[in-house]
């Protein structure tokens, strides 16, 4: 014959507290812990903590600040040649993790592909950045 359950004393007990030994159905059994609710009950709560503030380390902020200036840079450059700052010619330099290097000296609109390219792959290496950021960020937590 089975055993019936030593708390609810209504159906067929299959396990075994391993606090107090009590045979116990599965309503009244918490498996992440291997306890009755008995015993779970009694168990102290554990306070839940948050973490503090992320402080970002100087070397962080230094790198920081260098991308910001060449960023803002960059996009000087990409505007004034927008707006035609420079008489002709225009492109852009990428070497891969740095930000690309725009550069514009035409009257006419010759370069216009290269500058939407620029834009292009400065939004590509904004979102590349973030995306990477956001994924450090979660395993940390």
């Amino acid at each position: 014959m089975a055993k019936i359950c030593e708390i609810c004393g209504q159906r067929p007990a299959r396990y075994v507290c391993k606090e107090c030994g009590s045979s116990v159905c599965e309503q009244c059994f918490i498996p992440e812990r291997w306890l009755c609710i008995n015993c779970y009950r009694n168990l102290p709560r554990e306070i839940v903590t948050f973490p503090k503030e992320t402080t970002f380390s100087l070397p962080f902020k230094l790198f920081l600040a260098g991308f910001v200036l060449v960023f803002i840079g960059t996009l000087i450059l990409m505007l004034a040649s927008l707006f035609g700052a420079f008489p002709q010619g225009g492109g852009f330099i990428w070497i891969f993790p740095l930000p690309p290097i725009a550069f514009g000296t035409a009257q006419d609109k010759t370069f216009l592909i290269p500058l939407l390219m620029t834009i292009l792959l400065i939004l590509t290496f904004l979102l590349l950045f973030f995306l990477f950021t956001r994924r450090i960020e979660c395993r940390a937590s």
